[in-house]
């Protein structure tokens, strides 16, 4: 009898992430405050350890992880990121205090709510 998959460990600091939409401004590219460059999407979703050789592995070990998507106003194309090195704690922190860090660029976020973020997710959501 196969055996119920593993549920992926829960991370409380991710709660805040589930779901969350914010719009992003650039002030070292355009000084006048409030110009938004962009959204950032933000989900959390499992990921898994593959062990065994890579034509049957076996994937364990499950744990919630960050991701971001990044959708520019420009031509700028979409970022997308589920690495835990570059989404993990440095990035949830950055995150927290309203900053996404990109290379040497640091946009700042400001989270929707309600429906501003309920039209913006139609939009732009996962």
């Amino acid at each position: 009898m196969p055996h119920a998959p593993a549920l992926p460990r829960t991370v409380p600091e991710l709660a805040a992430y589930r779901r969350r939409i914010g719009r992003l401004t650039d002030p070292a590219r355009d000084p006048r405050p409030g110009l938004p460059v962009g959204y950032v999407v933000t989900r959390v979703a499992p990921h898994w350890d593959a062990l065994g050789p890579h034509r049957a592995p076996t994937h364990v070990n499950p744990v919630e992880r960050l991701e971001w998507r990044v959708h520019f106003d420009d031509a700028e194309p979409e970022l997308f990121c589920d690495d835990a090195s570059v989404c993990g704690t440095s990035a949830l922190d950055a995150l927290r205090d309203g900053h996404l860090r990109l290379g040497d660029r640091d946009l700042h976020v400001t989270w929707l709510d309600g429906d501003a973020a309920a039209r913006a997710w139609r939009t732009l959501g996962w």
